[in-house]
């Protein structure tokens, strides 16, 4: 292993382990939407590290799907088809490390109002991959000269996971969870938004991952 390479591993690493335990269990998750055998959860808690402390919605998505986890996992990186599947995103860009467990992402979000036009950039570590399960962290990450801040766009701090865990050949179980700063917008306003664009995205990721070939 190169020195570059173990630099990045070591970075994951400490990644891997900074993902706070709070968003990893299940605890007080309150049930928000259901359609079509897809579940939106929510819950409220301490955004982490936050200082001073924030409380922030945590999100998360359960559904099941005709694919593989391989199948699944690719898709999340495909820079043709994910606008096919992510709402409101107008940019997107995957920029590989020198290691095929992590990735860099930047996304542009041209959201509807009352939220503003956001952005983020993210660092994703997968932290488990076996034929059964894979288990896929991320969290906002940053570089000016790669990935700098634009005007009049808000850049989110985010963090959060993909599991895909295999329950027959053909079909997988996918769970999503997302925690976000909370913005300054009343939440009578920012709940439909947020629901409706989780439901409507996962829809779409299914439909594209059971697409007869």
């Amino acid at each position: 292993m190169n020195f570059s390479l173990r630099v990045v591993g070591i970075f994951l690493l400490g990644i891997a382990f900074s993902l706070p335990s709070t968003a990893q269990n299940d605890d007080e998750f309150s049930l928000v939407r259901e359609e079509d055998s897809i579940y939106v959860y929510e819950r409220w808690i301490i955004f982490p590290d936050s200082d001073p402390p924030l409380n922030a919605r945590e999100v998360k998505g359960e559904f099941f799907v005709n694919t593989s986890i391989q199948k699944a996992y690719k898709l999340l990186k495909d820079e043709n088809k994910i606008m096919d599947w992510q709402k409101h995103v107008t940019e997107f860009k995957v920029y590989p490390l020198s290691t095929d467990t992590a990735w860099r992402e930047y996304s542009y979000h041209d959201i509807p109002w009352p939220v503003s036009d956001q952005d983020h950039f993210l660092i994703y570590c997968i932290e488990k991959r076996d034929n059964d399960k894979m288990f896929i962290s991320f969290k906002s990450t940053y570089d000016e000269a790669v990935s700098p801040e634009r005007d009049g766009v808000t850049r989110m701090n985010l963090l959060g996971s993909w599991t895909f865990q295999k329950i027959t050949d053909s079909k997988i179980k996918a769970t999503y969870r997302i925690i976000s700063q909370p913005s300054s917008i009343p939440r009578i306003f920012t709940d439909p938004v947020i629901r409706r664009n989780l439901m409507s995205t996962i829809k779409s990721y299914i439909k594209i991952l059971e697409e007869k070939k």
